[in-house]
């Protein structure tokens, strides 16, 4: 219901509740319900709520004999029923409460996800066919991959930071996941993608993620998962290394496919193969929510 210290995040309206009409707040979206809440349970009639609210009993009960139902409790045995059937019915509610707070839990535990676009403008890398640049493909991964995790809530950041690979990796440090975005090439004409992790500071969560990503990207793009086929993931990678000397929980380097072999669309593959990297990133963080 509207009271005057409510202004400044509502408006008043008239509304037929389900005992008589009454003035009620009408919120311009649900933040400002959310914060109008506490607004309005931090009044003076509810003071020491703070001190009562170990459990969800603890708390309606302390906010209805405040006065929540029915205005502070005067004692009667008739305002003592009305409260305790309030008290019965919110409890009621509890378990459903619960049960879409899971649901909508964050699946990250620190700040979520950094993506590195592999290689830089003074380093194009990897030169494909019709003299694709790795650099632009990379990029292009780099912003489905997020567009994936955004879509999900995920926190998710792109660095596209020049120097020292080594430090490069430090910049992971407080993340969830690190995951460097690459397209490989070779002289000969086999086409397949793998993720590659540390190959002595790899451990089994890194390890986890790479063969879902690899098996994810091959998927999506219909082509051989190395990783899968025996392709060893571990190698010797200044970038993973830096990574790996911070607190970050996994950290991998995706080459999404061989740019020196023709493909239908390469600025395509590289989308689809990027929102396959977000995808298994998705698929281990949830793997691990509660772990």
């Amino acid at each position: 219901k509207y009271r005057p210290e409510m202004s400044q995040i509502a408006v008043p309206i008239e509304y037929q509740a389900s005992d008589v009409v009454d003035i009620y707040c009408k919120f311009a979206n649900l933040v400002n319900t959310v914060k109008g809440y506490w607004i309005f349970i931090d009044r003076p009639p509810y003071q020491g709520w703070r001190q009562n609210n170990s459990t969800p009993e603890a708390y309606i009960r302390f906010i209805a004999y405040a006065g929540y139902i029915g205005g502070p409790f005067n004692g009667t045995e008739q305002d003592k029923a009305v409260k305790e059937e309030y008290i019965a019915k919110v409890l009621r509610l509890v378990p459903e409460a619960k049960q879409l707070l899971d649901k909508f839990a964050p699946i990250w535990r620190a700040k979520g996800v950094m993506l590195e676009v592999g290689r830089s403008q003074g380093d194009p890398g990897a030169v494909g066919v019709n003299g694709v640049s790795e650099y632009d493909l990379n990029w292009i991964g780099a912003r489905a991959a997020k567009a994936v995790l955004d879509g999900a809530g995920v926190p998710c950041v792109i660095t596209d930071a020049g120097g020292s690979l080594y430090n490069v990796g430090r910049l992971a440090a407080d993340h969830d996941v690190f995951c460097s975005i690459h397209h490989n090439s070779a002289p000969n004409p086999a086409q397949g993608t793998e993720v590659l992790v540390h190959n002595t500071k790899g451990d089994a969560p890194d390890l986890r993620l790479a063969q879902l990503m690899s098996a994810e990207i091959a998927k999506e793009l219909g082509i051989r998962d190395r990783i899968a086929g025996g392709r060893n993931p571990r190698q010797v990678l200044s970038l993973l290394s830096g990574a790996e000397d911070t607190n970050v929980r996994v950290s991998v380097q995706a080459e999404l496919y061989f740019i020196h072999v023709r493909v239908p669309n390469a600025r395509d593959w590289s989308r689809r193969g990027g929102q396959a990297v977000g995808r298994a990133i998705l698929t281990w963080l949830r793997e691990t929510a509660k772990s």
